[in-house]
């Protein structure tokens, strides 16, 4: 017999069944389970022998008190599996339940770490956008910088060829002032007129005889050339804003008479110093052969018979007694 087959179970009685119950318990399963009864059942020979050996065995109080030892230690032994079964089902339900946690985890960082990559790249690719368009802007602005940094340099240049191909009596200034009271020599004018710019030279006008006889009680005005090295310097002394005392003392225009077309062309952007320049040396060439005369002596304002005005004669004449040593004269810078 199988004893690990329960035979309290075969025989349908419980553990407490005494002699009587289990006779009429074992008959009953006899009577049920009988070969010539079942003889199309091929278990129930099998079957009508084991109930047979569990009532045997029960009806013998030695080897029902070891079957029951038996009972209770296999009984004892499957609710101890039973327990471990069951807390190994609770584990591995935890097991599953934690690697399932674990893998959602793994999940969302991954999912989180995909999304601070794929940001990373955006951030990346608009500061890459960002850098490229600050660096156009910025080449874009040093284009145009040093595109007005070239206008500019060329029109100073403009200027400063212009200024530099201005004729001499274009940036000189005829002065005239009272001796009696105020006393200059060529060195004292260069020092008081060097502030407006360079000076290239002074020539003051020598004293006549006439007068020197009219004495010093009647007034003696004196006149003289202040030759710039730039027609700017020139222009600022004609067009100072604040005049001091000592420049009000000095009568002041251009050696011409009236301000050089120079001046309004290097303003205007324009320079005609060229033909200016020709027709200046066209007019020194013509006045090169005049006699000096004693221009202290001159007194009216129009000369007989000449279209020049005193202003553009005496300038001239000044400029003509420089060349031919008759004047007093300083040279500055040279």
């Amino acid at each position: 017999m199988d004893l690990e087959r329960d035979v309290y179970e075969l025989l349908g009685v419980s553990i407490e069944a005494g002699e009587k119950e289990l006779t009429r318990a074992y008959r009953t399963k006899a009577l049920q389970y009988h070969p010539d009864k079942n003889r199309d059942n091929p278990s129930a020979v099998q079957l009508f022998h084991d109930i047979k050996a569990a009532y045997d065995l029960l009806t013998d109080p030695q080897q029902r008190s070891e079957y029951n030892e038996k009972r209770r230690a296999q009984l004892a032994k499957r609710q101890r599996q039973n327990a471990l079964s069951g807390e190994r089902k609770r584990m591995k339900s935890q097991l599953e339940r934690d690697e399932h946690a674990a893998k959602e985890a793994r999940t969302a960082k991954y999912a989180r770490e995909q999304s601070v990559r794929q940001e990373a790249a955006r951030f990346r690719e608009e500061s890459l956008r960002d850098e490229w368009r600050q660096d156009k802007k910025m080449r874009e602005h040093i284009r145009r910088t040093q595109e007005q940094q070239d206008r500019h340099e060329q029109q100073d240049n403009a200027v400063s060829t212009a200024m530099n191909d201005v004729d001499e009596l274009d940036r000189t200034i005829r002065i005239r002032w009272d001796d009696s009271e105020h006393q200059h020599s060529c060195e004292s004018l260069a020092a008081f007129f060097s502030e407006f710019g360079a000076l290239e030279e002074v020539v003051v006008a020598p004293v006549s005889e006439n007068a020197r006889r009219r004495g010093a009680e009647s007034g003696r005005l004196r006149s003289a050339l202040l030759v710039f090295h730039s027609i700017a310097a020139a222009h600022a002394l004609m067009n100072v804003q604040h005049e001091s005392a000592g420049i009000r003392k000095f009568e002041r225009t251009w050696a011409k008479g009236t301000e050089p077309r120079a001046v309004r062309d290097i303003a205007g952007g324009q320079t005609t110093a060229a033909a200016e320049a020709g027709v200046a040396r066209e007019d020194s060439g013509r006045g090169a052969g005049l006699r000096i005369p004693d221009i202290s002596a001159i007194d009216q304002r129009q000369l007989p018979g000449s279209s020049m005005s005193f202003a553009d004669f005496e300038a001239l004449t000044l400029m003509r007694m420089r060349q031919h040593g008759t004047s007093e004269q300083s040279v500055v810078g040279k």
